[in-house]
């Protein structure tokens, strides 16, 4: 079992977090659930309503769509941080290809966070406000 230092380091590592202070991250860390799975078993379907976060912690996933392995996920890597902002079908499987641990944040936990703690807020948005500009200036014409 995962302490609450250990979760805030996992999610500090998230450019989604990155710009929290842990003082609030361990409000975040609280809600975060701890998965262990065996080899082999399936984290995520292609196709499911996906609103979670999830934070790879140890082990390495499969990352699979249209039943081809086409990367993988290794520790400090996460998937869904946009789907936990609005809840989006997945557009791939996560397997374990090996023994894995995985933190997972529920959508639900995610909004009330959001909607009560003004500076996780913040920081979000701040993020999000970063890569749209990124993606803006990658697809300007030079």
């Amino acid at each position: 079992m995962l302490t609450t230092v250990e979760k805030v380091l996992a999610l500090k590592k998230l450019e989604l977090f990155s710009r929290i202070s842990g003082e609030m991250l361990a409000d975040v860390a609280f809600f975060l659930e701890e998965y262990s799975y065996d080899k082999g078993s399936t984290i995520i379907s292609e196709g499911e309503i996906l609103s979670d976060l999830f934070i790879l912690v140890e082990g390495e996933l499969d990352v699979i769509s249209d039943s081809r392995k086409i990367d993988k996920m290794f520790p400090g890597q996460s998937f869904g941080e946009l789907a936990v902002l609005d809840g989006v079908l997945s557009s791939v499987s996560l397997s374990a290809f090996t023994d894995a641990i995985v933190l997972r944040l529920n959508g639900e936990d995610f909004t009330d966070i959001f909607n009560q703690r003004e500076e996780i807020a913040s920081g979000i948005i701040k993020y999000l406000a970063e890569t749209v500009r990124l993606l803006k200036r990658e697809h300007l014409p030079r």
